[in-house]
């Protein structure tokens, strides 16, 4: 199983590309992009190539959102696909994410 992350920066944005699985095996690779949070007004992760996530994987975007509260910094998703749109409504992360975030919306 495996996982590539892209990571690309410019002024406050931090973009995340996911590429393969997320899951308990590859989920370490994510959350060390945690650590280096800093200096970050907007963070997007780009699920775009994502081919499967698992509830780990869930958890450590969870792990995300309640970073961006704590180091106040908006998060936003895009290009997740039906199959990962439904895992997130089912578990109620959109909401978690809107409450976080101000009520708005941040999935694009």
């Amino acid at each position: 199983m495996t996982l590539s992350i892209q990571k690309e920066s410019s002024g406050g944005t931090t973009v995340l590309k996911i590429h393969g699985i997320l899951d308990i095996s590859t989920a370490f690779m994510l959350e060390q992009f945690i650590q280096e949070m800093e200096n970050v007004r907007e963070l997007i992760i780009d699920f775009s190539n994502l081919e499967f996530i698992d509830s780990t994987g869930v958890g450590v975007i969870m792990e995300f959102i309640y970073l961006s509260q704590e180091k106040c910094f908006t998060i936003r998703f895009q290009g997740i696909d039906e199959q990962t749109s439904e895992i997130f409504e089912t578990i109620g992360l959109f909401k978690v994410l809107e409450v976080f975030q101000g009520g708005h919306s941040n999935v694009f």
